[in-house]
């Protein structure tokens, strides 16, 4: 019944596409704005010139957020853990620190970019006051169509005012997905900067607090934000978005799961952040000049905004060695998962290693062993810890073993258990090995100063929940086992029927529901986060579920 069902929905998919929702309306917005107001640019000539401009770039400089979450239930006014995620991972994936960098296939590896963007949220206000950079506002509104009322979050009564465009970045979560019909969703949108749209009152982007919120909504809609189209641009083979890098498509691509999936006779790069893939990794070269010369360009104002003059968010330290690993207080290997790091210590090696782009990923609640090969010296402390809550600090409840080498090249093991409340996203596991001196503490310090040892970070992606961990959403009961994800409710309806969407806002899964409990085979869907729709008369019961994410 499922693969029918399956095939069904594939063969659909073509029509919904024809007369559905896109999940990002961004091109049709900035057209929209531009016929309104008499101007006509070519995007992708426009594109094309940014591209070819003296690329310019300054990392030293934080763009200000501000998030105004407008709300009319409780489920859509989403927590400051779910926006300090969409802060965390678009830093990441503007810095190229994103986990899943090294997953590009190896023919387009060369092209990737580093636009070198950083994020905040705003600490002080417009007024020069403090501020958490985050706004919350009650609406009347059950939802807000994107086609025809794209902008109305964005004013009083029924939503929040933007803060001074030209300092901020201004993202609006709220509903826009609730009453939409057919077979996609708008998960967000972002105005592009072309036009004389940039620095007015609907500058920013908007997400759907339950479709726009996981995954790389958010980085997408800014890669528009900073002038990027989708890279089909019109539709067309040529001129597609404009950027000499991006390989020429005709229409987004929706799964990565075709290696050699071809468009336009070029090898389609589903990897990149403009498309609609499950996979999104990275931007290309091309697409990183485009950004940094909007960003030093109409959008230069960011950069002498003080909106983060309250101090930048919090940093992982980076702890020195003043010997460092001359006596061989080093690191040889660090096994967890897919991470396997071995052989690398040295007597004149660095004290500190960015291990970042290596990473796994870790289920909430789910059970694993670290293992760390030690160097030629012993008596040497070693620890690890593992930062859960994205707050770029390392606790001592974030610490997931200690021990003290009694031998040259030890295998020690450190077996913990993932906190079942560790915020979902990308984080770090930082390993020190370290030979405690004079005036040094007799334990292991995340940021401590020593004389001998080394540290090194590595990346780690927390996930949904292990084995049959238990999730409850509204009335929702979601257990998650391996390659099944079971769905219990209270009381079975009369026509009752379930929808299943995958990140890009595309259903692929329409059940009829008899009973009060569904389970559903994820074998034969790809790794990512899936949304859970209940239909039973008038009520509508949400959840998600991950697939392949173990």
């Amino acid at each position: 019944m499922i693969k029918r069902t399956l095939s069904a929905v594939a063969g659909a998919l073509a029509t919904f596409l024809l007369w559905g929702q896109e999940p990002c309306l961004s091109h049709v917005i900035t057209e929209r704005w531009m016929q309104a107001h008499g101007v006509d640019v070519d995007l992708a000539q426009a594109t094309a010139a940014l591209e070819h401009e003296a690329a310019q770039r300054d990392a030293d400089h934080v763009i200000p957020v501000v998030v105004h979450v407008v709300w009319n239930t409780a489920s859509e006014n989403v927590s400051d853990n779910v926006i300090n995620g969409i802060i965390t991972r678009i830093n990441q994936d503007y810095q190229a620190l994103n986990y899943d960098y090294s997953q590009v296939r190896q023919v387009f590896a060369a092209s990737r970019g580093n636009a070198q963007i950083g994020f905040c949220l705003a600490n002080i206000d417009p007024a020069g006051q403090p501020t958490t950079g985050i706004i919350r506002t009650q609406t009347t509104k059950t939802w807000f169509n994107p086609d025809t009322e794209t902008d109305d979050m964005k004013f009083a009564p029924l939503g929040s005012p933007a803060w001074n465009t030209t300092k901020y970045l201004n993202i609006w979560i709220c509903d826009i997905s609730s009453g939409a019909s057919g077979g996609m969703v708008t998960a967000g949108y972002a105005y592009l900067p072309q036009g004389g749209m940039a620095g007015t009152v609907y500058d920013g982007l908007v997400l759907d607090y339950l479709y726009g919120t996981p995954d790389r909504t958010a980085t997408h809609e800014i890669g528009h934000y900073f002038g990027l189209p989708h890279p089909w641009g019109n539709g067309n083979c040529s001129p597609g978005d404009g950027i000499s890098d991006t390989p020429a498509t005709d229409s987004p691509t929706f799964s990565c799961s075709n290696p050699n999936l071809m468009k336009c006779n070029t090898l389609t790069q589903y990897e990149n952040f403009m498309d609609y893939s499950n996979c999104p990794v990275m931007f290309t070269n091309g697409q990183v000049n485009v950004m940094n010369n909007i960003l030093n360009g109409v959008r230069a104002s960011l950069l002498t905004s003080n909106g983060c003059a309250g101090g930048n968010p919090v940093e992982a330290c980076i702890p020195t060695s003043a010997v460092g690993t001359a006596d061989g207080d080093f690191i040889d290997g660090v096994i967890l998962g897919q991470i396997n790091n071995t052989g690398t210590g040295s007597m004149d090696g660095a004290s500190y290693n960015n291990y970042l782009n290596m990473t796994t990923p870790l289920a909430r609640g789910g059970a694993y062993t670290l293992e760390v090969t030690t160097g030629e010296y012993f008596e040497d402390i070693v620890a690890a810890w593992i930062d859960f809550n994205q707050d770029n600090s390392f606790t001592s409840g974030e610490k997931i073993g200690e021990a003290m080498s009694s031998g040259e090249f030890e295998n020690i093991s450190f077996p913990f258990t993932v906190p079942a409340d560790a915020v979902l996203g990308n984080t770090i596991m930082r390993v020190r090995l370290v030979f405690p001196s004079d005036n040094d503490p007799e334990f292991a310090d995340p940021c401590h100063d020593f004389n001998w040892g080394e540290t090194e970070d590595y990346g780690i992606s927390i996930t949904g929940p292990a084995s049959l961990a238990e999730t409850r959403t509204e009335e929702l009961t979601i257990r998650h086992g391996l390659d099944l994800v079971e769905i219990t409710w209270p009381q079975a309806k009369e026509g009752q029927r379930a929808v299943v969407l995958d990140a890009a806002g595309r259903t692929v899964l329409n059940l009829e529901v008899p009973a009060s409990r569904l389970v559903i085979n994820t074998s034969s869907l790809d790794a990512g986060i899936y949304q859970f729709v209940l239909l039973a008369g008038e009520t509508r019961l949400t959840g998600r579920f991950t697939a392949g994410l173990r």
